[in-house]
């Protein structure tokens, strides 16, 4: 909770504009939010913890379980649907050997489905860690896969 805290500190407390910044902040520092850190802001920003969960279950950026050490969205929005996100599912959960929830055996990489990115002109799209990676082909895939391997 030090780390917490730590961030915490960094805001006004009380101010709830700061609501999202001080997710985005703690969720880098612990990869998801819990009940514990949810009730730690709520105290801070004086705002009820029911408001932050629902900020936090409306944007696709926050998670509330763990996940691998690099985390992949893959879009099913209309437009990623009819540009060939299924063939990109396909080509993570046979690259990683896991499907939507789970985590690599090594940790590195966990795979979630989620509604829209927000990126639909340049479909297929997929998020790691909130980077967002346009134009998606299983080709393409396999490089990203591949670079983020080497970069551990």
């Amino acid at each position: 909770m030090d780390d917490i805290t730590s961030i915490l500190s960094k805001y006004p407390e009380g101010v709830t504009e700061n609501l999202i910044p001080v997710l985005q902040e703690i969720q880098d520092s612990t990869s998801y939010l819990n009940g514990e850190i949810v009730q730690a802001v709520a105290a801070y920003l004086k705002i009820p913890a029911v408001k932050i969960y629902s900020v936090a279950t409306f944007y696709n950026e926050f998670r509330f379980n763990p996940g691998g050490h690099y985390h992949i969205q893959v879009c099913q929005g209309t437009g990623c649907l009819l540009d060939g996100s299924e063939q990109i599912r396909r080509e993570l959960m046979r690259l990683l050997e896991i499907g939507p929830g789970e985590i690599t055996r090594d940790g590195w990489f966990s795979l979630e489905w989620v509604p829209c990115l927000g990126v639909c002109q340049e479909a297929p799209v997929i998020s790691i860690n909130g980077k967002i990676i346009t134009n998606m082909t299983p080709a393409k895939v396999k490089e990203v896969i591949a670079q983020y391997r080497k970069s551990r």
